[in-house]
């Protein structure tokens, strides 16, 4: 059974805004969309590059890299060159602590 780490606070995730944060060893993004948290694996499926250092406009994550684009609600390959979708994580709160599944 996968148990929920403590990866940030709810204040730290402002909207539009990508946070890379360590679940069990894993890096994540952290974003909140229309008010509403989402977790993603960081790590571009491509090349590798932090897609919390790329571009969120609406639902769309552009990798910094090489432009791969993906849906940050759900991890699905929007435009390549990336051709794997990232996983999303289950993203839950208590009080002000962001949990995220690994």
């Amino acid at each position: 059974m996968n148990t929920l780490s403590t990866v940030a606070k709810v204040s730290e995730i402002r909207e539009g805004e990508m946070l890379a944060v360590d679940v069990a060893g894993t890096k994540v993004a952290l974003t909140r969309i229309n008010g509403r948290l989402h977790a993603f694996d960081d790590t571009c499926t491509h090349a590798g590059c932090s897609l919390a250092d790329g571009e969120l406009e609406g639902t769309v994550v552009t990798c910094p890299c090489h432009g791969s684009r993906f849906d940050a609600t759900s991890g699905a390959v929007l435009g390549g060159p990336a051709l794997v979708p990232v996983r999303s994580h289950a993203v839950t709160t208590a009080g002000d602590d962001v949990l995220v599944e690994p």
